[in-house]
């Protein structure tokens, strides 16, 4: 049994014991899947609200109909929605464009006409004014915030692995006082 032992100790190199003794939780790999993927669902998400802000304009719409829609619950969307059909003159594209905005139920039913925000030229591209998704922007800015700070303890273990290898590397050169 000693031999298998000094067969082990001789066989390994010499990272693998400071490798044993920081034995990290795998969270970490895990985060570096997690958050960019987070950040980019996100950033999807919250590209829309840029858009209206940027290129958005504002005109007047005539609503077509007004529907209930009632939707059968499942784990991630269930519920009922307003959906407002509308048309109007996009000005910039010289076009009328008959498009669909999804409401809470607890919005007021429009009725006649009504005020929206559309970007010119881009189909599926205008929403009611005022129906804005501001958690999709809160969940971005949270995601760039969460990289950020990721990126920050990422770099700052790196430096410290960096400076351990040099301490390491500079007291397996000393020659041993006598």
């Amino acid at each position: 049994m000693t031999s298998f032992g000094y067969y082990f100790r001789v066989s390994r190199s010499p990272l693998s014991a400071r490798a044993a003794m920081s034995a990290e939780s795998p969270l970490g790999c895990l985060l570096m899947v997690i958050l960019p993927l987070l950040l980019i669902i996100s950033t999807y998400l919250a590209w829309w609200e840029l858009r209206f802000f940027l290129q958005g304009r504002t005109a007047l719409a005539t609503v077509d109909g007004l529907q209930e829609v009632r939707v059968a619950r499942s784990l991630w969307y269930g519920g009922s929605y307003l959906e407002v059909r509308y048309s109007f003159k996009d000005d910039a594209a010289d076009r009328f464009r008959s498009e669909h905005d999804e409401l809470p139920l607890s919005w007021p039913h429009p009725v006649g006409t009504v005020v929206i925000q559309y970007v010119s030229g881009v189909p599926g591209g205008s929403r009611l004014q005022g129906h804005r998704h501001i958690f999709s922007t809160i969940f971005f800015v949270v995601c760039v915030t969460g990289s950020l700070v990721y990126a920050g303890l990422l770099l700052r273990e790196a430096r410290r692995a960096v400076r351990e290898e040099e301490t390491f590397e500079a007291s397996r050169h000393r020659k041993p006082e006598r």
